[in-house]
């Protein structure tokens, strides 16, 4: 019998429990149809706009732009460097992007193709950077196998068009290439112009002819990022980024902030004599 009580007191208690949350819940309905109360709104989103960008030359120009230039509320991630590929090529990189993790990101041409074919939330906004894969070969011979990386077409054209059908290429892991080049695995390679410039050898441009620019990296958007007026804010300050980086000064300090080296006079010269170079070619900037 004692229990039997316990039992249907407790049961009383809860039954004036929600009598008393339904007659606050009723009270509360009618306040907000009157108007006199307010609810809390959610917080506006303040989140960080998310760059996904390679560690080498690719990634100056967002670097430049979020230290240098101010961009508030921006933040340089750089996941795709921390796969153990460091390849914008690789399907891993590529499936950071497919999996909304950034609003835009700086790819290799060849990734940002492959992106937008399988999924259509993204676009080519601009061409990024131009000729900053170079090629390096043994000095005095000439080569018969130049090491390229894997997944990236261009390269192999990089090759073609300074050897013709003369030279075999050989893809690889970004990260192998300075290892194959040193063992004589290879007797040349492709690679960025941060990396090549410090090798051994004979360093050459992109490309053969003076008056072509090789596209070696492309800014992508994630479309449902543009609606947003800091995407025009991000145009605007990557196209001012673009020109400053063009210039000699700006350049060496820039790169020197960017990877903690010396970038000196005869670097800087290499650079130009190399005809690498920033570029931004989307008209209609707001904001």
């Amino acid at each position: 019998m004692e229990s039997q009580s316990l039992s249907t007191g407790g049961e009383k208690g809860l039954n004036l429990k929600m009598r008393n949350y339904l007659v606050l819940a009723a009270v509360l309905g009618l306040l907000l149809m009157a108007g006199n109360v307010t609810l809390p709104q959610p917080e506006k989103d303040n989140r960080l706009v998310k760059i996904g960008t390679p560690d080498d030359t690719g990634g100056l120009i967002i670097h430049y732009l979020v230290n240098t230039k101010g961009y508030a509320g921006a933040m340089v991630q750089q996941d795709f460097t921390m796969y153990p590929v460091k390849d914008c090529c690789a399907s891993t990189a590529q499936w950071g992007l497919s999996t909304n993790l950034y609003d835009l990101a700086i790819m290799c041409p060849d990734a940002a193709v492959s992106l937008i074919a399988k999924d259509n939330r993204f676009e080519i906004v601009s061409p990024s950077l131009v000729n900053s894969d170079i090629v390096v070969i043994k000095s005095g011979q000439a080569p018969k196998k130049i090491g390229v990386a894997q997944n990236r077409n261009h390269q192999v054209k990089i090759v073609a068009d300074h050897f013709a059908g003369d030279c075999a290429t050989v893809p690889m892991l970004p990260s192998a290439i300075p290892y194959a080049y040193v063992k004589n695995v290879v007797d040349g390679v492709v690679v960025d112009a941060l990396k090549g410039l410090t090798m051994q050898g004979t360093k050459l441009p992109a490309t053969t002819n003076e008056s072509e620019e090789h596209v070696t990296y492309v800014l992508v958007v994630n479309k449902s990022f543009k609606p947003d007026p800091r995407y025009h804010k991000f145009l605007r300050l990557f196209a001012e980024s673009a020109v400053e980086l063009n210039q000699p000064e700006i350049l060496a300090t820039a790169i020197s902030n960017y990877k903690n080296i010396d970038f000196g006079h005869e670097e800087v010269n290499q650079w130009n004599r190399l005809r690498i170079k920033h570029v931004f070619t989307t008209p209609g900037i707001r904001g």
